[in-house]
């Protein structure tokens, strides 16, 4: 979305700033903007609701009661409109046709509620008639309303609480900003790391990334866990991204006031996991940017832990993931009979939630919160009333939190509560984007951090809280197809192939995987030219493993016997028999038997 102080939009998202500006009557706007559809043009009037069909509102007029009313700027390619928005009131008060399919300067001026326009620098018209209403307020959202979508670019966006003339317009049109210019109250470059946020400059040390894609409620409590946090709040902000949700998301944006700064993207289509977190990082302006997902609750120093690993210029990837935890904070009747199981051990003998779980289980399907914000946001009650999720245990326990010695240390990017800096994020060069649906996603930017030299670091006291909620029945699918896209990106590396047999029958555990690749990568490196007809046999076979997972129904097994193989198989025996007399590499052997399993 973001590249530099240039936004891109689509038609189709838009993102809310701010939810309301403290001053009225006298501003101004000022960007450069590039078009890519017409727009109609009205009449100026003063009364009506003309703006509501067929507007491309780069800045959405934001409503007011009687008496006030929001500024809106609609843009096409064929010309400019000045619109407010009050009760059964969008008229546009300022209209003029001018060629916006190349770069074009604009600014619109109020004084005193009294509008003018400037293109490129120079005044080109006044409104023609006075607004009805008492105040007008400026609005900050940008790229769309519920009454039309802008399509095309915008650059070097400033809000002012000062009506410029036609010399400070002209003074500041070609360059960027410092942040400090007396007057400015909002502005945004990513790409030099500014951000002027109710007319103060701000540092913000993290950038929290919340992508959501219908969760709610839960995405409502993560948010307000945030709010909870010893983190200076003002040095913090939220880059709440909701993904096309059709639930009452939208919602979520009206019902919290935080202190933190509070920036929602609204997608009317879902883009998916990967172009989701790029679009927020794109945004962000932090040091450190931290992914957590919509259904994570954060204990009260996550925030505050995740920045301090952060404080060097190292190339850190930190996580809690490994051992996050499992709650509950609704029932519904779209749980699992297991989830329902789980949900009923997990809280027996809690006072509040287990007869609203007892109630649940016996037939009442009304979703219903289990826990009051008290106990909910209470590290003490979460760690009480949780279930730790073991996936990872083993890991841990063999290589430490530093990950010494495993090949897979890329495993701890886990994007439901990850940290990096924004400058290696950029680096590596963000998600890749297509990938669909659920997985893989975040493990192939951890392989290309690792390519770039990550320290990967679990840290148990930024561990977080997830909740439980239905599960799609399609992510395994989602999530082996996502491993194939990364492998075809990686197609020679071992590494990658390797994986393929944690997910075909008779699988083997990731502790197994890293003692297969360390064999395999010792005697690549002590015997570089030797036994090249066993590390043959065993690239093709994982290869050919590989393939077999692209059904959709079920792995295909056993392989097929190359048409070469009974040329070939005395050399890869010899291999293996001199390979064995060495002594030195029995993980290979114990590999090289397994892969062997899958032939006919």
């Amino acid at each position: 979305m973001y590249e530099g102080s240039t936004l891109h939009f689509d038609g189709n998202e838009w993102i809310k700033f701010q939810r309301t500006c403290e001053f009225s009557n006298t501003f101004t706007y000022e960007f450069w903007v590039r078009a890519e559809e017409e727009q109609i043009l009205d009449e100026e009037r003063n009364t009506g609701a003309d703006g509501i069909h067929g507007r491309k509102y780069l800045v959405g007029p934001d409503f007011y009661p009687a008496g006030s009313a929001g500024c809106g700027i609609s843009v096409g390619t064929n010309g400019i409109s000045v619109f407010e928005h009050s009760v059964n009131h969008l008229p546009a008060r300022l209209v003029f046709a001018h060629d916006f399919s190349e770069w074009q300067h604009v600014a619109v001026v109020s004084e005193d509620k009294k509008l003018r326009l400037y293109i490129n620098g120079a005044w080109v018209k006044n409104e023609s008639m006075s607004t009805n209403v008492e105040r007008v307020i400026p609005s900050l959202g940008l790229g769309g309303h519920m009454y039309g979508a802008f399509k095309g670019q915008v650059r070097e966006f400033r809000l002012w609480s000062a009506a410029r003339n036609e010399e400070e317009i002209q003074a500041h049109m070609f360059s960027g900003l410092d942040g400090d210019e007396a007057g400015l109250y909002f502005y945004r470059d990513p790409g030099r790391g500014i951000a002027v946020f109710r007319g103060i400059k701000r540092y913000f040390s993290a950038s929290v990334i919340m992508p959501s894609y219908n969760r709610c409620p839960s995405n409502y409590f993560s948010l307000l866990s945030l709010e909870r946090q010893q983190f200076p709040l003002q040095e913090m902000e939220v880059i709440f991204l909701d993904d096309g949700s059709t639930d009452p998301t939208p919602v979520v944006y009206y019902s919290i006031y935080p202190e933190y700064s509070f920036i929602y993207v609204q997608q009317l289509k879902s883009r998916g996991r990967s172009k989701i977190r790029n679009i927020g990082a794109s945004i962000a302006v932090g040091h450190t940017l931290l992914f957590v997902d919509a259904e994570m609750i954060c204990g009260p120093d996550y925030i505050m832990t995740h920045v301090g690993h952060h404080q060097s210029e190292e190339r850190k990837i930190v996580s809690g993931a490994m051992r996050w935890k499992c709650i509950y904070t609704m029932t519904g009747p779209e749980y699992s009979p297991e989830q329902k199981s789980a949900m009923n051990a997990l809280y027996a003998g809690h006072p509040i939630a287990a007869p609203i779980i007892e109630r649940f289980i016996q037939g009442d399907q009304t979703p219903v919160q289990l826990l009051p914000f008290e106990l909910m946001f209470d590290p003490g009650h979460l760690n009480q009333w949780s279930s730790k999720n073991d996936f990872f245990e083993i890991i841990l326990q063999t290589y430490g939190s530093r990950f010494k010695l495993f090949h897979y240390a890329w495993l701890n990017l886990i994007t439901n509560n990850v940290s990096m800096t924004k400058r290696f994020f950029d680096e590596i060069g963000g998600f890749e984007e297509d990938f669909e649906g659920f997985g893989w996603e975040d493990w192939e930017l951890g392989y290309r951090a690792a390519r770039k030299g990550a320290i990967f670091i679990h840290d148990d006291a930024v561990i977080n809280y997830h909740q439980e909620h239905p599960i799609f029945q399609g992510n395994a699918l989602h999530s082996r197809f996502n491993y194939l896209r990364f492998y075809e990106k990686n197609s020679k590396a071992m590494e990658i192939k390797l994986f393929v047999l944690t997910m075909v029958p008779d699988r083997v555990t990731l502790i197994v995987l890293n003692d297969y690749l360390t064999d395999y990568n010792n005697l690549q490196t002590i015997y570089k030219n030797r036994f090249g007809s066993l590390c043959h046999y065993l690239h093709r076979t994982l290869d050919l493993l590989v393939h077999s997972l692209r059904h959709n129904d079920a792995v295909i097994l056993p392989l097929p016997r190359s048409i070469t193989w009974q040329d070939e198989e005395a050399a890869v025996y010899a291999d293996v028999a001199a390979v064995r007399e060495i002594g030195a590499f029995p993980k290979l052997l114990e590999m090289f038997d397994q892969v062997s399993k899958y032939y006919y």
